[in-house]
């Protein structure tokens, strides 16, 4: 009876270890959700009178579909109300960017001679200072105005220790600032697209395949890449306003390719960080499970939770800490699970 009641107590846990298939691979998957690409909604100018179209137009359409988007905030545009406001919108995982203080060049376009009583500190420190004081938020990426900013500018910006990353700034009608970003590119030279209605300095053309703004989201998904819309208002009297009709289908558009899992919906700085934590936090398999190396400073800095891409005969069953991990099918013995490089080994039970 008693060696009955021993096999009988250790079938649970041969089976158990029967159904543990072990891990064959593990790889950080390029974005998100092993989406094929990410995309960021940006709106220039918040803040300024002349842009009433973002808080009136673009926000609800995006809180409508579950959508989140930077806003480059003029810091000196702010009245008591937007800085309320901005507070609502960062409890609500939007990202407000630096656009300076005054929103006051620093070079000519054309000529890129320099603009007399432009102050980088000013106009960058000063704006980081007060967002930092009226709302207790601290920037960690900026969109120089007008996209251009001088050498010693964008050094200046990569030695605050807030900062992960900036907007491609150069001359403005140079297409090397513009374009799709891979998923090891240059953090502080964010490549973009800018809006036009008639596409004159756009990567795109109106009319072709989808919107202007379509296009340049589709690209991503085409190619892997992170691609960065620039825009200002919609339906106002901004600077090259998106349509009402035409920013709807974008919307419509996005909200699509995220439901379906092919296009990844983040902010700047949300991308930055995912995109430098699979640089500089590499994973490995052991006999135990999937270890994290944490060991480069990068790592610790930039660090968030990943999308780990796994292989194994059948869902295996994992736990980071006390937190059992939920695991989703991904085809072909592929399976995914979201994991946080700073939270220890994913182990498996």
């Amino acid at each position: 009876m008693r060696t009955i009641a021993l096999l009988a107590g250790l079938l649970p846990v041969l089976a158990s270890a029967a159904q543990a298939a072990p891990l064959t691979s593990v790889s950080i998957t390029p974005w998100r959700g092993d989406a094929r690409g990410a995309h960021t909604i940006a709106h220039d100018d918040y803040c300024s009178p002349g842009v009433s179209g973002i808080e009136k137009n673009a926000l609800p359409i995006l809180e409508a579909r579950g959508l989140k988007a930077a806003v480059g905030v003029i810091g000196k545009e702010c009245k008591p109300a937007d800085w309320a406001r901005l507070k609502e919108l960062i409890a609500k995982g939007y990202e407000p960017f630096n656009h300076t203080l005054s929103h006051s060049g620093e070079l000519e376009a054309g000529t890129l001679a320099a603009v007399k009583g432009w102050d980088a500190k000013r106009e960058i420190l000063d704006a980081h200072a007060l967002m930092l004081e009226k709302t207790g938020y601290r920037f960690s990426f900026i969109g120089y105005p007008f996209d251009l900013a001088s050498p010693e500018t964008r050094a200046m910006v990569k030695q605050q220790p807030d900062y992960l990353g900036a907007r491609a700034a150069k001359h403005l009608y140079d297409g090397s600032m513009a374009g799709l970003n891979t998923d090891e590119g240059d953090p502080y030279f964010v490549k973009w697209d800018v809006y036009w209605t008639d596409g004159k300095w756009s990567l795109y053309k109106p009319g072709a395949a989808g919107s202007i703004l379509i296009q340049h989201a589709e690209a991503a998904i085409n190619s892997g890449s992170w691609t960065f819309r620039t825009m200002h208002g919609v339906a106002d009297g901004s600077w090259e306003a998106v349509p009402l009709a035409e920013y709807t289908a974008y919307a419509d558009y996005l909200k699509q390719q995220a439901d379906a899992g092919k296009l990844w919906i983040a902010t700047p700085t949300e991308v930055i960080r995912y995109r430098e934590t699979r640089r500089y936090c590499s994973v490995k398999l052991d006999s135990k499970g999937i270890q994290f190396d944490t060991s480069a400073t990068d790592c610790k800095r930039y660090a968030i939770p990943v999308t780990l891409a796994i292989t194994a005969a059948s869902a295996p069953v994992l736990q980071q800490g006390s937190k059992k991990l939920a695991v989703k099918a991904a085809g072909d013995k592929r399976w995914l699970v979201e994991a946080d490089p700073l939270a220890g080994p994913v182990l498996v039970q």
